[in-house]
């Protein structure tokens, strides 16, 4: 093949804006230097210990969900993030008087931090505020 370059076999031209993309991502693979802004967004995207862990306990979730859905043949409900619905705000009374942190040793979100932000509550305050502001008297 014939290559525009011959020092090497690559099949795309060598011109500035290709070297440039290069020497961009060049830290990334481990070559060079290059632009401290996309490094800093390449590496916060390998980290992101949260998004693993939220995808872990979404997972988890569909596995007892479908569980649930072969023992009894029901099916359970979607969560409800907005609203005043019962369904909703019996979540927030059963969580708001839950005890437990909302951070383990490792400073990663528990389980119960993760579910109260699936259902739209961003702490056990609010969570309890919102239960005491819409529960039925009875």
């Amino acid at each position: 093949m014939n290559t525009p370059i011959k020092h090497c076999n690559a099949t795309v031209m060598h011109t500035k804006s290709w070297n440039g993309m290069r020497s961009r991502q060049a830290p990334i693979s481990g070559r060079g230097t290059g632009n401290d802004a996309s490094v800093k967004a390449a590496q916060a995207k390998r980290k992101a210990p949260f998004a693993i862990k939220e995808e872990a306990y979404e997972k988890q979730n569909r596995k007892m969900r479908s569980e649930y859905t072969s023992e009894t043949g029901k099916k359970l409900g979607k969560r409800l993030t907005s609203g005043k619905n019962k369904r909703r705000v019996s979540f927030a009374c059963r969580f708001a008087g839950m005890k437990g942190a909302m951070k383990n040793a490792k400073g990663e979100p528990t389980k119960k931090a993760m579910a109260l932000k699936k259902w739209g509550f961003g702490s056990v305050e609010s969570a309890r505020s919102f239960c005491q502001k819409n529960k039925s008297k009875k």
